[in-house]
């Protein structure tokens, strides 16, 4: 949590930031009250008097009709270590220009209360927004180990019981990534399910997110829930493409069903389809476990089959007609569309991508050769990417 993140609390909005604007990086871990600390009727003020990286909130009572009390007590929360002052308007509505300029040139952030917000409500909501970062920060690191670790039963177990949710007994879940890369808020906006979540969870890795549910019955209907939560939230579709695992018993597959998941989604990008079920990819399911098991071997695979397309003299439209060619399940004339090209195009490069790759192979040897090298370098293109 930075001074930013501290100004989008609820309780927070309607602060103003008056100083220290390009401070509000600075990371937030309290809240604190400042009273009388640094009036100069204080002998002593001890150096942990405030821990590091407080937003420490006040009054300024102590400087009533002594505004040159500010400039001091701002210098002392500087070298104390402090994020941010946020001052209630009571006693002075606007701060002194030394002190205003000081602030600026030390990028420390002052800010103004909107209202008349409680203290004690700053710290209660402060503490609570950091406690859920830490828990999303430390959901998003067990489904980081869950996708890149080979995880025991035990391992498992542990996992669980450190989520600490109640969960049922088959496990459902979703991965979703968009297409608008513009749009940075569309997992901020899919979060407002959480508190639906009572048996799931919700999480990121890297680039996309995870909605996890659990229900008691393998007949849920977990797609339908979904799409009616998302529509309950208004919230737009248009531009995700979303990711189905089947259905798995919690305690023992939870990372079945999360990497299932995942190469869902991703094999519906690869199709440019919105929306794939891991059910339904039949012998793609081969591909990814060979990707996912030995992605050295299944990319020494494709470059020895699909070499030549790589090379700097080969016309590099070669390799993109033979992705197409494989996506659209060797339909001519839908490759011939998305090219932009007549039909006979298409044929003219195919031949001479069969001529580079598999001179002697026949029509449904070089099919099957060519769909198989192009998806496992698509697959690889697309987890790199990620």
């Amino acid at each position: 949590m930075n001074v930013e993140n501290f100004l989008r609390l609820p309780i927070t909005k309607d602060f103003t930031v008056i100083a220290g604007r390009n401070g509000l990086h600075k990371p937030v871990e309290n809240v604190e009250i400042l009273d009388f600390e640094f009036s100069p009727d204080i002998q002593t003020v001890r150096e942990t008097i405030f821990t590091p990286n407080s937003v420490v909130l006040s009054s300024l009572l102590f400087a009533k009709q002594k505004p040159e009390y500010l400039w001091n007590a701002v210098k002392n929360l500087i070298e104390l270590g402090a994020s941010a002052l946020a001052y209630k308007p009571v006693i002075y509505e606007d701060l002194p220009k030394e002190v205003i300029v000081y602030a600026d040139e030390q990028s420390f952030p002052i800010l103004r209360f909107g209202g008349d917000e409680f203290f004690e409500k700053i710290i209660l909501e402060t503490m609570a927004y950091a406690k859920t970062q830490d828990y999303s920060f430390f959901l998003n690191t067990i489904m980081r180990r869950i996708m890149e670790e080979e995880v025991t039963d035990e391992q498992i177990k542990s996992i669980l019981q450190q989520i600490n949710k109640p969960f049922e007994k088959y496990i459902f879940v979703a991965n979703i990534q968009t297409q608008d890369h513009a749009n940075s808020q569309w997992m901020q906006s899919l979060f407002q399910l959480e508190p639906l979540l009572k048996s799931g969870m919700i999480c990121t890795y890297k680039k996309s997110l995870f909605i996890v549910m659990t229900h008691p019955s393998q007949q849920f209907q977990f797609k339908k829930t979904l799409n009616e939560w998302l529509t309950l939230f208004a919230l737009s579709t248009d531009s995700m493409t979303f990711g189905y695992s089947r259905c798995h018993i919690t305690q023992t597959e939870f990372p079945i069903a999360v990497h299932e998941a995942f190469y869902a989604r991703i094999m519906a990008e690869i199709k440019t389809a919105p929306i794939c079920h891991y059910e339904n990819l039949a012998s793609d399911s081969l591909l990814i476990e060979l990707h996912r098991k030995d992605a050295k071997f299944a990319m020494d695979y494709v470059n020895s089959y699909l070499g030549p397309l790589f090379e700097e003299k080969v016309d590099p439209d070669l390799m993109k007609t033979a992705i197409t060619y494989v996506v659209k399940q060797g339909n001519i004339k839908e490759v011939a569309v998305a090219h932009f090209c007549h039909p006979n195009t298409i044929r003219y490069r195919m031949s001479k991508i069969r001529q580079l790759v598999a001179p002697l192979e026949n029509d449904y040897v070089f099919y099957e050769r060519i769909a198989v090298a192009v998806k496992l370098y698509l697959l690889h293109s697309k987890t790199i990417v990620e």
